[in-house]
């Protein structure tokens, strides 16, 4: 971990390594990290969450017009190459019902007026509820082989549950190619299409149709995720990567729907 000099809240720190975009200096029991047009709506749902007895999440602490203070949460991210702690049927359970939680306690959320959301919401009202939109190991929090935590809310907005888990049941099952989940730590590859009817059922995601549905978003989603990619132009070396993933899901959707069935 690398140093910085004091920034605008006027206290160095240390800088924590794996963020996606975002500059992020623990100081103390708190992290301070850049806002953006999106950040007053990502306070009003961290409030919210925090006011429900949610406590998974970052508190907020205090905000200006270009930074933001949030409560750090102790332990460890998952980030690439996974941790073989990361990889047990314990964790992927944590995660199905951490997600749960969060999707219900946000399907009672009122979104301010005015609200801007940094990702465009993938579908017209009305929405189920609040999705994280990046719920995955390297946005999540581990202690002792527990997920205790998930962070980085930036991407947050108004959607669907099956939409979220889409994305989580992407990078915790994983729904990935041989070769992209090798590089992701994944040694052995597990069961996938028993990991994914794991998570589902732990989850609780007990409608038929919903479960028949989840394959083919899986696949909207990555598709989502490079349009995303191209228009902002960013990591378009990833985009390859992506697009055999879904070849991936696609050649194998009869097999993960049994599993869901």
């Amino acid at each position: 971990m690398t140093q910085e000099p004091p920034g605008e809240t006027g206290t160095a720190g240390e800088v924590l390594g794996g963020g996606n975009s975002n500059r992020v200096v623990k100081d103390g029991d708190s992290v301070i990290r850049q806002t953006g047009p999106w950040s007053p709506f990502v306070h009003h749902l961290l409030r919210y969450l925090a006011a429900h007895g949610f406590t998974a999440s970052p508190v907020v602490i205090e905000a200006t017009a270009s930074t933001e203070r949030l409560s750090f949460l102790a332990g460890d991210v998952g980030n690439d190459p996974l941790a073989p702690e990361v990889q047990t049927d314990q964790v992927l359970i944590d995660a199905a019902r951490l997600l749960r939680r969060f999707h219900d306690l946000t399907a009672h959320f009122v979104i301010p007026e005015g609200a801007v959301f940094q990702l465009p919401p993938a579908s017209d009202p009305p929405w189920d509820v609040i999705c994280h939109n990046d719920f995955a190991p390297y946005n999540c929090v581990f202690r002792a082989g527990r997920l205790v935590g998930v962070i980085d809310f930036d991407t947050a907005g108004p959607g669907s549950r099956l939409w979220d888990i889409a994305y989580a049941v992407y990078r915790f099952v994983p729904l990935m190619h041989d070769a992209h989940a090798q590089a992701n730590g994944w040694h052995p590859i597990p069961d996938r299409a028993r990991r994914l009817r794991l998570f589902c059922d732990a989850y609780g995601l007990d409608d038929p149709a919903a479960r028949a549905a989840l394959i083919e978003t899986v696949i909207a989603r990555l598709t989502s995720l490079i349009d995303y990619i191209r228009q902002a132009a960013t990591t378009l070396e990833d985009i390859p990567l992506y697009q055999r993933d879904i070849a991936y899901i696609g050649e194998n959707r009869e097999v993960f729907a049994r599993a869901l069935t």
